[in-house]
C-alpha cells in the first residue's frame, strides 16, 4: 500500500439536474436524459486485528431510483484518521483511496460497453454480494488526517485546547460509480478505534494426545503483563480498626479497573501437506476476515483443540484487552501422526465346545479401532503365534482348528486403522484350555 499522501485521489460530485418550463399552449424545451447512478453503500462494518483493518460492505444492487439492472462498474472505498469524521461534501478531498472494487452485472444482464477484449469470465464482484477489503495501517495513517481549518472571527475568545488529546479512529467510506463514471451518494461509514493494542502472545507451544491438541503460549507482556492481569484479593481492614457499618462506594471516587487481558486463538487447516493447492487465487481487493476457533476469549494462556490425524493446522493467538486484538502470534504448526495404539483387550476366556475352542473379551472403545488378532500357541511351541490372517471385527471368535484333548493358549491384539502399518496394542492376558 502507498502512503496516504500518494494514495489521496479527489472525486467530483455529479449532480444532475432538469430544467423545465411550459405556457399556455407552449412547449418548452427538450428534457435532459435521465441518469441512473448506482444507490449508496448502506452495509459497512470495519473490524480491527493489530494494525490491519478488514472493511467488508454490501455492494450496491439497486439504484437510487431503487431501478435494477443497476448501473455500476465499481467501488472505491476511502480511509480517514482522526478525532471525527469529517463532512459528507469533503469527504472524498480529505480522506484517502484504500481500495477499489471492481463490479461485473449480473448473470444475464451484459454490460453496455462492447470492447472484444473484456473478458466474459471475470472474478469481479456482483452486485448484492459482500466483500471485504484489508487496510494496513501505515504511520502516516496513525496520526490525524487533514481538516478544514476554519477563519477565526476577530474579536472572539480563543478557546483552550484540551490538555487531553482526542482518540484517534479510523473512518471508513464507499463510494460506487457508474459506467458512465457518475459517482452515487456516500453511503454508511464504518470505524474503528486507533487505540493502543497490546504485546502479542508469545512462544506458542503445541502439542497432541491421542484425543486432543493441546497449546500453551507466555502470557501478553510476558510475566509482568500475567502478574498484572491477576485481579488482586481484597485486603482485610486493619486490626485496630473497626468498621460500624459498611460503606458505599462512590462511583465516581472508585478507582479504574484494568481491562482484563484474554485471549483469541485462530487455526487453519491444510487437508493436504504435500500436494500444491489447485484453487485459484482471490482477487487482491477480496480478503477473508479470520474468525477464532473458540467461540468465547479465554483468560488462561491455554486451550485444548480436537485432534484429526493427517491434517497440517497451523495455530496463531492473538490478545485482546478492552475489545482492542494484538498482532498474531508467530504461528505453530503440527501434522498430528497416530503413533498411538489401542488398549489391550481384557475379559477374554475361552469355552471348549465339540472341536472347536470359543473365544469371547471386552470390545475396546477407540474410534479408529481396525478391529483384533488372535494368538495362539500349542503344546509343541510355547511361542503366541498369529491364528488370523487378517483382523476380526467383532469381539469374539472360534477355532476349529484344534486337536481333541490338546492345550492351547491364546490370547488378543487389538489394532487400529493407521496405514500402512496399524498400531497394535500389547497384547491381553493369556488364557488356557483343552480342547475336546
Amino acid at each position: 500500500m502507498t502512503s496516504g499522501a500518494t494514495r489521496r485521489v479527489a472525486a467530483t460530485v455529479f449532480v444532475a439536474g432538469a430544467l423545465a418550463a411550459g405556457g399556455c399552449g407552449k412547449k418548452g424545451p427538450p428534457l435532459a436524459p435521465f441518469v441512473r447512478v448506482p444507490a449508496a453503500v448502506d452495509k459497512m462494518a470495519a473490524v480491527r486485528l493489530g494494525q490491519h483493518i478488514y472493511v467488508t460492505l454490501t455492494v450496491p444492487a439497486v439504484n437510487v431510483d431503487m431501478s435494477v439492472p443497476v448501473d455500476i462498474v465499481r467501488v472505491e472505498v476511502y480511509g480517514y484518521t482522526g478525532a471525527a469524521a469529517p463532512a459528507r461534501p469533503v469527504w472524498i478531498d480529505l480522506g484517502t483511496l484504500v481500495a477499489t472494487i471492481p463490479v461485473s452485472p449480473l448473470p444475464g444482464e451484459p454490460p453496455e460497453a462492447t470492447d472484444p477484449s473484456v473478458d466474459s469470465e471475470t472474478t469481479d464482484a456482483l452486485p448484492g454480494t459482500a466483500v471485504t477489503i484489508l487496510d494496513v495501517l501505515e504511520a502516516d495513517e496513525l496520526v490525524q488526517g487533514p481538516v478544514v481549518t476554519v477563519p477565526q472571527r476577530t474579536g472572539l475568545p480563543v478557546l483552550p485546547a484540551p490538555t487531553t488529546p482526542p482518540v484517534l479512529r479510523r473512518f471508513y467510506i464507499a463510494v460506487p460509480f457508474s459506467q458512465a463514471e457518475r459517482p452515487g451518494p456516500p453511503g454508511q461509514q464504518a470505524e474503528v478505534a486507533l487505540t493502543a493494542v497490546p504485546d502479542p502472545p508469545g512462544d506458542l507451544q503445541v502439542t497432541y494426545d491421542p484425543t486432543a491438541v493441546h497449546l500453551t503460549w507466555e502470557p501478553s507482556g510476558g510475566l509482568l503483563g500475567f502478574l498484572l492481569n491477576r485481579p488482586l484479593p481484597q485486603e482485610p481492614p486493619p486490626f485496630d480498626v473497626v468498621e460500624l457499618s459498611p460503606t458505599p462506594t462512590s462511583t465516581a471516587t472508585a478507582p479504574a479497573v484494568p481491562a482484563l487481558t484474554t485471549y483469541q486463538v485462530y487455526r487453519e487447516v491444510f487437508p493436504d501437506a504435500v500436494a500444491p493447492s489447485e484453487k485459484p487465487l482471490p482477487p487482491p481487493w477480496s480478503a477473508t476476515l479470520p474468525v477464532p476457533m473458540n467461540a468465547t476469549p479465554v483468560s488462561a494462556p491455554a486451550l485444548t483443540d480436537g485432534v484429526e490425524f493427517g491434517l497440517r493446522r497451523c495455530y496463531t493467538v492473538r490478545a485482546q484487552r478492552g475489545g482492542v486484538l494484538s498482532e498474531a502470534s508467530p504461528p505453530a504448526c503440527v501434522t498430528p501422526i497416530d503413533t498411538f495404539p489401542p488398549a489391550s483387550p481384557v475379559g477374554l476366556a475361552a469355552v471348549p465346545s465339540e472341536g472347536a475352542i470359543n473365544l469371547i473379551w471386552e470390545p475396546n472403545v477407540e474410534g479408529d479401532l481396525g478391529g483384533y488378532l488372535v494368538l495362539r500357541s500349542g503344546p509343541r511351541d510355547a511361542t503366541l503365534r498369529q491364528l488370523t490372517s487378517v483382523p476380526v471385527p467383532d469381539a469374539r471368535y472360534r477355532d476349529t482348528t484344534v486337536e481333541s484333548g490338546v492345550r492351547y493358549t491364546y490370547a488378543i491384539v487389538a489394532v487400529d486403522r493407521q496405514s500402512p502399518r496399524p498400531n497394535a496394542s500389547v497384547p491381553s492376558a493369556p488364557v488356557e484350555e483343552v480342547a475336546r
